[in-house]
């Protein structure tokens, strides 16, 4: 049995080290006596701060990525690692060190990351059969503080931004105005709606956590911020286009939105190599026009999805 697991995320995203969450916590679950650390990039590296199964939690500069693996590798029984750039697989074998250093060995199109992820280490017999959907532990001090940013009433949060121009959904003024009658507010521009104060990574989660509990709905693309909201146990409408929503989902009880599922440019497992990837120009769209997938998620559907997880009205006969 291990003492000591190094899990290893640099793949540089916030919605990647969010997907490798099932990862930290199913090692965890598997081999409670061990310490478990977790190397990764900041911002995303301060959601792990107060998590109760992490042990360690230790951030890599980026363009020194192979540096921290070599540090964080002294005294190591265990690693596994999401990622294979930067020559880790290398590094890991020239310091034989057992473990799994390639989660995306053959992926189907249609299995989603974190569970294929989960379902590799079982085979390795590193985690147990059961999957459990990504998590976020915040403290109720930080959900307390963040409430009082929120409108009083139960709120839809847009959020608007991507990190990538092939993620943005060009319909925003249309949802605001499908939900006349709901509270909305924004996490930065981009939409028709107030925007919510700044705030760091750790209260933006905050924010998500406190709008869970009132029974609000977040609406994101494929995006960290959405992945966040998700694993705070926010309900969740998430939109895809580039990405196909049946590998990069939100998982239960989120509602995943596909745009164009028919896109004959879509490559499910080897998303970076799309002809739209790194520039947003989709074949499919004129010139001046954004990725014709995102275009393609109706308004309509999304207010659907944003009416159908907001909790029913209490009947005005029932009402104090």
């Amino acid at each position: 049995m291990p003492d000591d697991i190094l899990v290893i995320d640099l793949l540089g995203g916030l919605g990647d080290l969010v997907m490798a969450l099932p990862v930290v916590h199913g090692l965890a679950e598997r081999f409670p006596h061990a310490a478990l650390r977790v190397l990764t990039h900041d911002p995303g590296a301060t959601l792990l701060d107060t998590d109760p199964t992490v042990t360690e939690v230790l951030r890599a500069e980026k363009g020194h990525e192979r540096e921290a693996v070599g540090a964080a590798l002294d005294h190591t029984d265990l690693v596994v690692s999401t990622t294979r750039l930067h020559g880790i697989p290398d590094l890991v074998a020239e310091r034989g060190v057992p473990g799994v250093t390639n989660l995306w060995r053959s992926p189907p199109p249609d299995e989603p990351v974190s569970r294929r992820y989960v379902r590799i280490l079982a085979e390795e017999g590193l985690a147990g059969p059961g999957y459990r959907p990504s998590r976020i532990h915040l403290t109720d001090t930080e959900v307390d503080d963040a409430a009082a940013d929120l409108p009083d009433d139960v709120p839809v949060v847009l959020v608007p931004g991507a990190g990538m121009a092939v993620k943005l959904w060009p319909h925003w003024a249309a949802l605001v105005e499908l939900l006349p009658d709901v509270p909305v507010v924004a996490v930065g521009p981009g939409a028709p709606a107030p925007e919510l104060p700044p705030t760091d990574l750790r209260g933006l989660a905050a924010r998500f956590t406190a709008v869970a509990r009132r029974g609000g709905v977040v609406v994101g693309g494929d995006t960290g911020p959405a992945r966040v909201a998700a694993a705070v146990g926010a309900r969740t409408v998430g939109l895809f286009g580039p990405t196909l929503a049946a590998r990069y989902g939100l998982d239960d009880p989120a509602t995943n939105l596909q745009g164009l599922p028919e896109c004959p440019h879509r490559r499910p497992t080897a998303i970076t190599e799309q002809v739209c990837w790194w520039e947003a120009r989709c074949p499919l769209s004129p010139p001046a026009g954004g990725p014709a997938c995102m275009a393609d998620v109706p308004p309509a559907d999304v207010a659907a999805a944003v009416r159908a997880a907001l909790p029913a009205p209490v009947p005005s006969s029932l009402s104090p």
